[in-house]
C-alpha cells in the first residue's frame, strides 16, 4: 500500500499537547472492561452483553481469526447491519492490529466488488439474510471475480445446504486456542485502524483511512465537548458503517464505559422504545432520525417518560427551527454538528447556546482544531465572508486509499482538509454552511454521487440528457430528481427509471425519488449543464423559497 499522509511537525505537537498518546482502541477498552466488567456495554434488537461478556467474545473472535492466519494490517471487510457482532469484531481487529473495514448494508454488487479488490480483503463478514436480501447470493457473484480468503456469515443457518462454501460465525469462536507467535506484532496508536467508505463527486466510493489515534481524538473531545460519562447510554439508529454510527455508536461509549444502544433498522415506534427501555440519554443522526421521533414522542405524550434524555446531536442537514422547538418542550436539546468522515465532527454546538446561535449556525470547532475559510486560491478570506472551509486537527484522516491523487486533490503537506462545502466564518468561531463546491446530495445524511447515476441512465436506450439534482426536503433535508431529455419520439416513465436502475446492481439510495421530462437542461457556453437553474426552477414550482 502507497504511503499515506504524515506531517511528522503536525504529529509531534499532537503528541506533545496530549491529542494523541501511545494507547490503542482495545487498551481504552480493556481499561474500561477492568473498572465496569458488568456494566451493560452494548445493545442491539436481541442482544445485551457487559465489558466482561464482551471481552470474552471478542478474546474467542481474535482466536478464530488467528486460526484463519490473520495478520496486523490485513483488511477485515464487514457488511452487517447494527448488530452487537460488529462491536465484537471491530474489537477483534483492533486487538489484531488488522484493518477494520464496515461496508453499508446496502451496498450491493458493483460496490461491493470495487471495496473487496481495493482493499484486497482477506476477510468477509456478512449475515445469511437481511430484510428479504441473500448475501449468500451476492458474495457468490464477487466472488467469481474478486476471490475472498474466508467468508463468515453471522446469524445464520447452520444447517443451510449451502453452509459449506461459507463458516459460520459461531465455529468461527469455537476455534481451538492458538498460542501467540512470532508473527504477532505489536499494535500502536499510529498503525492504521479503520477504512471507512464515502461517495462524493467522484463516481465510486473513496476509502477515507484513520489511525487509532485519529479516531480517539474524535471521541474524546466529543466526550469532554458534551460532558459524557459512563453513566450515558447513547442511542445509535445511523449505521455503523458511517462515519456517524462507528464513532459515536461504537467507539464513544467503549472509551469510557458507556452503553451503546445499536439500532438495525430505524422504525421511529421501535426507537422510542428502545430510547425508553434503556434510558438512552443522548442520540446523533441525520434530520430524518430527528423528525421522525418528535412525531412519535407526540403520539405518545403523556405515556412515557423522556426525563433521562439529554440531547439529539443533528448533522447532515439545516435543523428545522419546528423541530427545536419541539425538542424544547419535550425536555430535550437539539444540537448542531458538522464534519466529514476524512474530518469527523469538528465542529458542535455547545449545550449552553441559545436556539438562536443554535440555528443559525453548525457549532465551532472543538479545543484542538483549527478552521478556516478560503478562497479559490485557498486564500484565507476575513470573517463574514463566504468560502470552502478547510480544517486541521488531530481527527484529520491520512489520505484516501491507493488514492494519491485524489488525497493530495483534498489534503495538503500543511495537514489542512478541503471539504469542498461552502461556509462562513461567524463570530467566536462559530460555522454556517451555506451550500457545496462539490456535487453531491445528502439524502437523509448518505451522500448520492449523481455523476455515479447520471452515467448509468445514459446508457438507458430512452435517455438523450439527464441530470441529477437535490431538492430539499423536510424530513430527508435532500431527495434526488432525475430531469431527463427523451430521445425524441420516446417518453421514459418513473417505473421504467427505477426498473433499469434496479438491473444495475446498485444500492437503492441512490434511487432518484422524482422523474421530470423536460425538453432541454440549461447550459454554460462551454456546455456545462447549470444545475442551479434546475434547482431554481424545481423549488419554484414546489413554492420553495431558498434561504
Amino acid at each position: 500500500m502507497p504511503p499515506l499522509f504524515i506531517n511528522e511537525k503536525l504529529k509531534q505537537e499532537y503528541y506533545d499537547k496530549g491529542y494523541w498518546s501511545t494507547s490503542t482502541v482495545f487498551d481504552h477498552f480493556f481499561e474500561a472492561v477492568n473498572k465496569f466488567p458488568d456494566q451493560i456495554a452494548s445493545v442491539d434488537n436481541t442482544r445485551k452483553l457487559t465489558y466482561k461478556q464482551l471481552l470474552v467474545e471478542v478474546n474467542k473472535t481474535v482466536n478464530g481469526l488467528k486460526q484463519l492466519q490473520v495478520k496486523k494490517g490485513d483488511f477485515i471487510s464487514v457488511q452487517l447491519p447494527n448488530w452487537v457482532e460488529n462491536v465484537i469484531i471491530y474489537l477483534a481487529c483492533a486487538k489484531i492490529g488488522a484493518i477494520y473495514n464496515p461496508i453499508p448494508i446496502t451496498a450491493r454488487l458493483q460496490e461491493l466488488k470495487y471495496i473487496i479488490s481495493l482493499c484486497e480483503s482477506k476477510v468477509l463478514f456478512i449475515p445469511e439474510l437481511y430484510r428479504n436480501f441473500n448475501y449468500m447470493n451476492l458474495v457468490k457473484n464477487v466472488q467469481r471475480d474478486h476471490p475472498i480468503s474466508h467468508v463468515i456469515v453471522v446469524r445464520g443457518d447452520l444447517n443451510n445446504e449451502e453452509s459449506d462454501a461459507f463458516i459460520y460465525f459461531e465455529e468461527l469462536q469455537t476455534y481451538l486456542p492458538t498460542e501467540i507467535g512470532q508473527d504477532d506484532q505489536e499494535v500502536k496508536s499510529d498503525d492504521l485502524l479503520v477504512v471507512l467508505f464515502t461517495s462524493g463527486t467522484e463516481s465510486m466510493p473513496k476509502g477515507v483511512v484513520h489511525t487509532h489515534n485519529t479516531i480517539l481524538f474524535v471521541v474524546k473531545s466529543m466526550i469532554e465537548t458534551l460532558f459524557i460519562t459512563k453513566d450515558d447510554t447513547v442511542f445509535m439508529p445511523s449505521p455503523v458503517s458511517h462515519a456517524t454510527g462507528f464513532l459515536y455508536g461504537m467507539n464513544l461509549p467503549l472509551t469510557i464505559g458507556a452503553k451503546s444502544v445499536l439500532m438495525e433498522h430505524f422504525v421511529a415506534k421501535e426507537a422510542l422504545k428502545m430510547i425508553t427501555e434503556e434510558k438512552c440519554t443522548f442520540s446523533m443522526g441525520a434530520t430524518p432520525f430527528l423528525h421522525d421521533l418528535l412525531i412519535e414522542i407526540t403520539r405518545q405524550e403523556g405515556k412515557i417518560n423522556l426525563d433521562h434524555f439529554r440531547f439529539f446531536l443533528c448533522g447532515g442537514a439545516p435543523i428545522p427551527r419546528h423541530l427545536v422547538n419541539e425538542a424544547n418542550k419535550i425536555g430535550f436539546k437539539v444540537l448542531a454538528v458538522y464534519g466529514s468522515s476524512e474530518s469527523p465532527p469538528h465542529t458542535v454546538s455547545r449545550l449552553d447556546d441559545s436556539d438562536e446561535l443554535i440555528l443559525s449556525s453548525d457549532g465551532k470547532p472543538v479545543p484542538g482544531i483549527d478552521v478556516k475559510i478560503v478562497d479559490n486560491n485557498h486564500e484565507e478570506l476575513p470573517d463574514g465572508e463566504i468560502g470552502e472551509e478547510a480544517s486541521r486537527g488531530p481527527n484529520v484522516f491520512l489520505g484516501y486509499l491507493k488514492q494519491p491523487e485524489l488525497t493530495q486533490k483534498y489534503l495538503d503537506h500543511d495537514g489542512w482538509y478541503y471539504s469542498g462545502d461552502l461556509c462562513v466564518l461567524l463570530p467566536e468561531q462559530y460555522i454556517r454552511v451555506v451550500g457545496r463546491k462539490k456535487d453531491i446530495i445528502i439524502r437523509g445524511g448518505q451522500n448520492i454521487s449523481p455523476g455515479e447515476v447520471e452515467e448509468i441512465l445514459y446508457r438507458h436506450p430512452k435517455v438523450q440528457q439527464v441530470a441529477i439534482i437535490g431538492v430539499p426536503d423536510e424530513r430527508m433535508g435532500e431527495k434526488a430528481w432525475a430531469l431527463v431529455v427523451p430521445v425524441e419520439g420516446e417518453k421514459l416513465t418513473f417505473a421504467e427509471m427505477i426498473e433499469f436502475l434496479s438491473q444495475q446492481n446498485i444500492a437503492k439510495y441512490k434511487y432518484p425519488e422524482k422523474l421530470r421530462l423536460v425538453s432541454d437542461l440549461p447550459r454554460t457556453s462551454s456546455g456545462k449543464i447549470q444545475k442551479y437553474k434546475l434547482r431554481e426552477m424545481v423549488e419554484k414550482d414546489l413554492g420553495i423559497i431558498s434561504k
